[in-house]
């Protein structure tokens, strides 16, 4: 069975070893860090687990060919080290979806908008979490439609 485990280690997020039946160790200064992107996280874990692929599958122990051939089959980043560029990227986009969600919060059944294209419309449900939420408005000619309400709000205006 291939082990899981953790180290306080502050230089390599993760790591898969192929000795006897292999093993993954994660760090958890960076796991633990509230501050860091589940997309690095959720990376870093693909990262690895294409080190295993690639063991399994071509015998590969690098960064070479197949091991990025393995990237592509599971969505990881092909690269070899950590991006705080990438990092700080992705932070600002949480802090703008946290801003956005706050900014959805105000959004309730009832509520009247005025769409671009379909005209007015009323917002009959709210469905989802956070930047993810839908909304499901009637307009009078356009009958229901299901908008993000990110979308909503980024493109429409509330009427009285």
């Amino acid at each position: 069975m291939i082990a899981v485990t953790s180290g306080r280690a502050k230089t390599i997020l993760g790591q898969f070893s192929a000795e006897g039946e292999g093993s993954f160790r994660f760090s958890t200064v960076y796991f633990h860090d509230p501050t860091w992107p589940v997309e690095e996280a959720l990376n870093v874990i693909r990262h690895e687990y294409a080190h295993y692929m690639d063991h399994e599958l071509y015998g590969g122990t690098g960064h070479g060919s197949t091991w990025k051939k393995c990237c592509a089959g599971i969505g990881a980043v092909p690269q070899r080290c950590y991006s705080s560029r990438v990092a700080k990227l992705l932070q600002g986009k949480h802090k703008e979806e946290t801003r956005l969600s706050v900014q959805c919060g105000g959004y309730r059944p009832g509520d009247r908008i005025k769409h671009p294209s379909f005209g007015d419309g009323v917002i009959e449900e709210i469905r989802g979490e956070s930047v993810h939420r839908l909304a499901v408005l009637r307009f009078g000619k356009a009958g229901t439609k299901t908008l993000s309400l990110a979308w909503v709000h980024k493109n429409c205006r509330k009427s009285p």
